[in-house]
């Protein structure tokens, strides 16, 4: 078992994991973003490695534009080139700076091409809406598209590349912009999205398998206890649910196993009672039967051999009778049914009077000194007096076996409430003498009292025994029940 704790609900700690969980996955997406954005904008977009793209894609298109033999004016074929490369931004002007062609940040269809109606039969894409042919042209008369090319300029940078390309028209500057960073990007983010979720289902994950790994370990411990190992200990980890569950059923195994040593304790003074009165009673029953013989021979000479066989005779019957009242003992104590009570209101002053005097009595005679506060006044109540005299008889033949003549024995009588207390108290010497192996006449002193309704407790130490019995007290006459 262990110590007990602070509590903690399972749905608080689902809370706090689902709220760590979240707060984990959000820090580690974050990070994601943060390295990759970092990497991106520093290695992937720095100044030479954009730059050498750049070439690389003008070097392409300059090869391209050479196997196919294209004039400039082929702009359709130019824009589709830009186009399959995929995030690559063409314009193609003249000496003059005017733009003759222009691939277009959007779809394939819709281009710009100064050639308008000129053998290619793209007069609809140079009239679209989303871009004017005029916007385009790059002349001192349109200061407004040159402005519009600075910042394009200055949005791109460095990821533009301009060289002269050979067209079989002549010579023609080919400017190329290169954004192939945005698909990074966008790996970037689903990146992020996808570490924070995978964050939060494993941490949520941990916490589910290991709440049921806990239930797995309870149920399979459990089953060995249901199976018959009483030694098998539950474990008891957290202060939740299923710790208070382990532990109430690691509570419950403790209470089967005293329930089964008592029983075990039960069946083995059952079984040494047996043994040994079957012993002690063949004994005296077979001397009292031989010297009944005699006696009913009537074969002796003098009044004394008489005497002597009806002595031995009676003394063989006292001990049958003294068996046989441990008999009653065991099987009152052990025995599954209540004996059956004479019940009668009676004086309790008188009877404890006359019950405890007799063997206050018997002590003060062998030598013992008694001490007995007797109750001040009439208290009635509802015994037995037949089992509450072997009551004070087991108590008092237990002083006689193991107290110590040499010191006093105490008795007190109280009213307490609606109780009346009786206490014995006597010293034991350091080498009692071993009278008997059980402890039936103190639970034959419990039984009976528990039956009459009151309380008994004993306490035995070394030196030292006490008993307290408590009845209850009848405040108004009753009818005798039986």
């Amino acid at each position: 078992m262990t110590k007990r704790g602070s509590f903690h609900s399972l749905q608080i700690k689902f809370i706090i994991v689902l709220l760590l969980a979240l707060a984990v996955g959000l820090a580690c997406g974050a990070t994601v973003k943060i390295v990759g954005d970092y990497s991106i904008d520093h290695i992937y977009l720095d100044e030479e490695a954009s730059n050498e793209r750049c070439r690389k894609a003008l070097n392409h298109f300059s090869q391209f534009v050479q196997e196919k033999q294209l004039h400039v004016d082929n702009a359709r074929e130019i824009v589709r080139w830009a186009k399959n490369q995929n995030h690559i931004y063409l314009m193609v002007e003249d000496k003059s700076g005017k733009v003759l062609v222009d691939s277009g940040w959007w779809d394939e269809a819709t281009y710009y091409s100064a050639f308008a109606g000129e053998g290619d039969g793209i007069s609809d894409a140079a009239q679209s809406d989303e871009i004017p042919a005029a916007s385009l042209e790059k002349s001192a008369d349109n200061p407004e598209v040159a402005t519009q090319d600075d910042s394009m300029e200055e949005s791109f940078g460095y990821g533009m590349g301009s060289a002269p390309v050979e067209f079989a028209d002549g010579t023609y500057l080919v400017s190329i912009y290169d954004f192939s960073e945005e698909p990074l990007y966008e790996i970037v983010t689903i990146a992020t999205y996808a570490v924070s979720i995978a964050i939060f289902v494993f941490v949520m994950l941990w916490y589910h398998q290991s709440t049921i790994q806990q239930i797995i370990k309870l149920s399979r411990e459990v089953e060995k206890i249901a199976g018959g190992n009483l030694e098998g200990h539950i474990t008891v980890r957290n202060r939740d649910e299923i710790g208070v569950l382990a532990q109430h059923v690691d509570s419950m195994r403790y209470s089967i196993m005293r329930e089964m040593r008592a029983e075990q304790e039960a069946w083995n003074a059952n079984s040494d009672l047996i043994t040994r009165m079957s012993h002690d009673i063949r004994t005296p029953l077979t001397v009292l039967l031989g010297f009944l013989e005699l006696l009913d021979e009537g074969d002796f000479s003098q009044e004394e051999t008489y005497r002597s066989y009806l002595g031995i005779c009676k003394k063989n019957a006292f001990q049958l009778k003294e068996l046989a009242d441990k008999l009653f003992q065991y099987f009152l104590v052990f025995g599954h049914r209540d004996c059956d009570l004479n019940l009668e209101l009676t004086d309790a002053r008188v009877l404890l009077d006359q019950l405890i005097g007799e063997h206050e009595v018997l002590l003060q005679e062998q030598g013992w000194q008694v001490e007995n506060r007797r109750l001040e006044s009439q208290v009635l109540v509802e015994v037995d007096p037949v089992y509450v005299k072997r009551l004070f008889d087991n108590l008092f033949s237990n002083i006689e076996k193991y107290a110590d003549p040499g010191r006093p024995v105490s008795i007190e009588q109280k009213l307490e409430g609606d109780c009346i207390r009786v206490s014995l108290h006597n010293f034991v010497p350091h080498n009692p003498n071993p009278v008997e192996s059980t402890n039936i006449g103190l639970k034959t002193c419990e039984r009976i009292v528990q039956q009459l309704g009151g309380v008994f407790q004993y306490r035995k130490e070394e030196t030292e025994f006490s008993a307290v019995l408590t009845i209850p007290v009848c405040r108004e006459p009753q009818n005798q029940t039986n």
